[in-house]
């Protein structure tokens, strides 16, 4: 069976599942032509067991598919009837070679300790790949499948739903969902809904509900801040009452587990020589610290055809009513009533609207404009304003004002139904994983315990690949896993010794 890549999602979720059906964690990655990586930090509070990684998007959730792989887990920290450790023998077998193709070609087949590797890769088709380098495991472990093996699963490819528990696949983005009720029976169609996630680079979205009052927004990039206000925008707001759906997740029910480990009295030594090689690798972490993908900076809405006031560039004042008046000359503010709102006069009086303003800061969409006056100008790096009529997602404002402060820590006082403040879980960020470089001396003090010498979640075709090895001796596998573009499983193998 060939495997293609699909596009129906663009979130893809990880779930880390114990045997008595406890999820330990559920991260989220954003799919980029279907490929997305992350890792996961274990905590020494699990137990030793087999545990269950589950793999899915909201689409296959119709259908209760997911992939799903067994892994074992050994915590050296916690005691032995904690771990619930027996007497039963485990053998630890090395794998076959498998390179047939010749596809990983190595200058030589033994090598000394942070000696540099020179691997080069010939001979694969256009595809998606991911190279692992790392010594061959000593303990016992439930043998992953290779691409090859996952080929020959029977799988569901077709999904069937009823229209009343249909889960809409997130083609665009995220998906966060709810509904507005009223509690006077107002209307609850064409009520705009928006959703803020406030820092540096916010995330702004505006909505209109349905005839039943439901909403949907979609967060099509990564976002990198965990808060999430979502409030109602209209003269009536207390009226209402926002409810967020509950996000569907992969049903545990019908999860199975492969038999817990089995741990020998004569592997203690294997793993005291595995934690403290942990212990010493997580002493020097600041030394060898993985590093984030960096990110393109993502222009805000309003940008280019803002005009921004960095407030340094002019008299500070102490208050941002006198800022107003004094710096932004398009920009007054008006109090009727201890009723405070702001006015943008538009460059065309011809094309004035009646609507105000949009107003944010940090990207959190600001109702009461007098809570906003009194925020201590200080902390302003600058306002942005757009003084036109302005459409965004479903309404039309007089033009856009823009507050962004210095540490992107504005938060809102408003309360009430109308208004959720919640936290939601960032999707994984890409990293950039440490690599030794013993040509620079400023290594050679430092030990290095590395059992995994080199992981590349996206191998490159035809790559010519450089690492060097560790502190650590004994035979290390390079593992290449994946599917050529036209569906084709890979699985490579070779093998090396560090002396």
């Amino acid at each position: 069976m060939h495997f293609t890549q699909s596009n129906i999602s663009k979130v893809a979720y990880v779930a880390l599942v114990s045997s008595d059906k406890k999820v330990i964690f559920n991260h989220k990655l954003f799919l980029d032509k279907a490929m997305g990586q992350g890792d996961f930090f274990i905590t020494t509070s699990i137990p030793t067991g087999t545990y269950k990684l589950i793999g899915y998007t909201k689409w296959m959730l119709n259908n209760s598919e997911s992939f799903e792989t067994d892994i074992t887990i050994i915590n050296p920290f916690q005691t032995a009837s904690e771990n619930k450790i027996n007497s039963n023998n485990k053998t630890i077998s090395l794998l076959e070679k498998n390179n047939p193709e010749n596809n990983i070609q190595l200058p030589k087949k033994s090598f000394a300790n942070r000696e540099k590797v020179d691997v080069k890769v010939t001979h694969l088709s256009q595809g998606n790949y991911s190279l692992s380098v790392r010594k061959v495991q000593d303990l016992p472990f439930i043998k992953p499948l290779t691409s090859l093996e996952f080929s020959k699963k029977e799988l569901n490819t077709t999904v069937s739903f009823s229209d009343s528990n249909v889960i809409l696949p997130e083609l665009r983005g995220e998906i966060i969902s709810g509904v507005l009720t009223s509690k006077n029976n107002l209307p609850v169609n064409n009520i705009s809904v928006a959703l803020s996630i406030p820092g540096k680079t916010f995330e702004f979205k505006l909505v209109k509900t349905n005839k039943e009052g439901k909403f949907l927004f979609n967060l099509d990039k990564p976002y990198y801040e965990p808060n999430c206000v979502i409030q109602v925008l209209n003269n009536y707001k207390e009226d209402y009452t926002i409810t967020l759906d509950q996000s569907a997740t992969f049903d545990l029910t019908s999860v199975t587990i492969a038999n817990d480990v089995k741990l020998s009295s004569e592997l203690k030594s294997v793993i005291e020589e595995h934690s403290v090689a942990s212990q010493i690798e997580n002493t020097y972490f600041e030394k060898k610290a993985d590093t984030l993908s960096r990110t393109i900076p993502q222009a805000f809405f309003y940008q280019p055809i803002a005009k921004e006031y960095i407030l340094d560039n002019y008299t500070r004042f102490p208050t941002i009513k006198e800022t107003i008046t004094e710096v932004v000359k398009e920009m007054h503010y008006y109090n009727k009533n201890n009723v405070y709102s702001l006015y943008l006069s538009d460059y065309d009086p011809n094309t004035e609207i009646e609507e105000p303003p949009l107003v944010l800061i940090d990207g959190l969409l600001i109702q009461d404009i007098k809570e906003l006056l009194e925020y201590p100008a200080v902390n302003i790096y600058k306002i942005c304003v757009i003084n036109q009529g302005y459409s965004y997602g479903n309404k039309t404002f007089n033009g856009v004002v823009s507050f962004i402060t210095k540490k992107y820590e504005y938060n809102t006082n408003l309360s009430g139904s109308y208004i959720i403040k919640t936290t939601i879980s960032n999707p994984l960020a890409k990293k950039n994983y440490f690599k030794p470089d013993y040509s620079n001396k400023d290594f050679e003090r430092i030990p290095d315990y590395r059992y995994q010498l080199l992981w590349m979640p996206e191998l490159l075709d035809n790559n010519q690949i450089s690492f060097y090895t560790s502190d650590q001796k004994g035979t290390f596998e390079i593992v290449i896993e994946g599917f050529t573009s036209e569906g084709k499983p890979i699985s490579i193998k070779d093998y090396f010794e560090v002396q």
